[in-house]
């Protein structure tokens, strides 16, 4: 079986049961050699329209749901065509939203290609805002059938050697690296970029869990967490003759607050011990748990503001990191 077989969907890690974490944590924490390059504003995403971003992505998030129906799909990986929260919600559309603004810079408006992609809602967006052809890839059968379903306009495929190298403008993976061990990020990096065509771009994003207690959110399909340097280490050596730029987002949906930063490591570790105890209605539970989220942070304070703002990585305390693998014209 190749790497390409047993690309992860962004919803659970490669080899894990559907819904079920693995019951070990390994260690977020790195020292990697490659320093974070300082970046070019020329390649800083602008996200100056995420409030307008969120309201245009609903259609698209509706469709998902409208797809999915009653059925059940792996809920585990806080999929926003799911139960996701408010937060999630503004974290994940402001990761598309810097990889829409970095294509229209870079003219890109032929192709986009998101692997680990989910039901695709927000690529789909994506895909709309630059007038793209869409491409989908998902380890997961359920999860395409979803996608397929919202949106017949896609190609979606069960694998990313069903997709041929160097042929898509913008190649992303949203929330996916923190989901494959380190031993094999290179490879899967690797092949991302070998489908993104010369003068391309892939865009990578990550959270950065270094802040939390003991350098983990506790989540346990998180088994490859990186922080800046260690995200610019990978897609330095999967294209060591490309321009890489890694951003950290800073703003309330990326802001790790004093609480949140002690209970969370805690309340994951104790769902991954209790989860599985729970058996089939464990996935009842994540979506009134998320609504219960937004209601008690609703309660507990303002409104999370839809601002957000990329700076170079070695700035600034929040916990959304994108990186961009500039592939140059003659590579």
């Amino acid at each position: 079986m190749t790497l390409d077989d047993a690309l992860p969907s962004t919803l659970r890690p490669a080899g894990q049961p559907t819904g079920w974490p693995r019951a070990s944590l390994l260690p977020c924490a790195g020292d990697p050699p490659i320093t974070v390059t300082p970046p070019s504003d020329a390649h800083r995403p602008t996200l100056d329209d995420l409030a307008k971003a969120l309201d245009e992505v609903q259609p698209y998030l509706e469709a998902a749901r409208t797809a999915l129906g009653r059925g059940y799909v792996n809920y585990e990986g806080g999929d926003v065509g799911g139960h996701s929260t408010e937060r999630s919600l503004f974290r994940h559309v402001a990761n598309y939203l810097a990889a829409a603004d970095l294509a229209q810079t870079a003219g890109l408006h032929d192709s986009v290609l998101d692997v680990g992609s989910g039901t695709g809602a927000l690529t789909a967006w994506v895909a709309g805002r630059l007038g793209a052809e869409l491409h989908l890839v998902d380890r997961d059968p359920g999860v395409r059938r979803v996608a397929l379903s919202a949106f017949p306009h896609a190609h979606v495929h069960a694998t990313l050697d069903e997709v041929p190298r160097a042929t898509v403008g913008l190649v992303t993976a949203m929330e996916v690296i923190e989901h494959i061990s380190p031993d094999e990020q290179h490879t899967f990096v690797t092949a991302l970029v070998s489908r993104v065509e010369p003068g391309g771009l892939l865009v990578v994003s990550t959270p950065d869990e270094s802040g939390y207690t003991g350098g983990s959110s506790g989540y346990a399909p998180h088994i490859g967490c990186l922080d800046a340097p260690g995200l610019q280490t990978v897609l330095q050596n999967a294209a060591p003759t490309a321009q890489v730029t890694v951003w950290r987002l800073e703003g309330d949906p990326f802001h790790l607050g004093r609480v949140r930063r002690l209970v969370q490591p805690v309340a994951n570790r104790l769902w991954t011990a209790v989860g599985p105890l729970l058996g089939p209605v464990a996935h009842r539970i994540a979506g009134p748990a998320a609504s219960f989220a937004d209601l008690a942070r609703t309660h507990a304070g303002p409104e999370l503001a839809p601002e957000v703002r990329a700076l170079p990585a070695s700035e600034g305390s929040g916990t959304g990191l994108v990186g961009v693998v500039h592939v140059g014209a003659g590579q």
